[in-house]
């Protein structure tokens, strides 16, 4: 039998493979520490480990860190996912059901704060669907705090600038 940060780790892959894109780190820690599965303590170790041995890369947006999961992940949950019993495999299937559509917007939707030339800032904004572009926007700003209030507001205000433009240009 598995160590329980073993399982903790393959929670954690089932979970992003069976999504098949990103899943905030909020949303997994909620589900894991909601079904009692892990203690924050351990929690924090697992991510560390499951980061840096390769099997998910991270990335920071808006003030949250969104993982995914690798091709070396994948590899791993595919050789050890008997390790994770039947019940487990369920709830997890029961929550991305569940959650299925926030989780979908969250990928869907994304901003990033980038660094450009000369102290500036951009604010990368997208809107995909189905994996397909919907808008893409880049606004460059003198200063990281300004882009940052602008990634932060992307998810609430996205929809409003995009029929905002559409009404514009038509």
């Amino acid at each position: 039998m598995a160590s329980p940060l073993a399982v903790y780790k393959l929670i954690i892959l089932y979970l992003l493979d069976k999504m098949d894109g990103e899943i905030a780190m909020d949303r997994i820690s909620s589900f894991l520490l909601e079904k009692g599965y892990v203690n924050f303590v351990s929690l924090v170790k697992t991510y560390a480990q499951i980061e840096d041995s390769g099997l998910v890369r991270s990335r920071n947006a808006a003030d949250r860190c969104f993982y995914s999961i690798t091709p070396e992940g994948r590899e791993t949950l595919r050789m050890f996912r008997e390790e994770l019993s039947s019940e487990i495999r369920q709830q997890a299937d029961r929550f991305l059901q569940k959650e299925g559509a926030v989780l979908n917007n969250e990928q869907a939707v994304r901003a990033e704060c980038i660094p450009d030339e000369g102290g500036m800032y951009k604010a990368v904004l997208r809107v995909s669907e189905k994996g397909d572009p919907v808008v893409e926007i880049c606004l460059r700003v003198p200063d990281k705090s300004v882009a940052e209030e602008i990634c932060r507001k992307w998810p609430e205000k996205n929809e409003e600038i995009y029929n905002s433009l559409i009404e514009k240009l038509l």
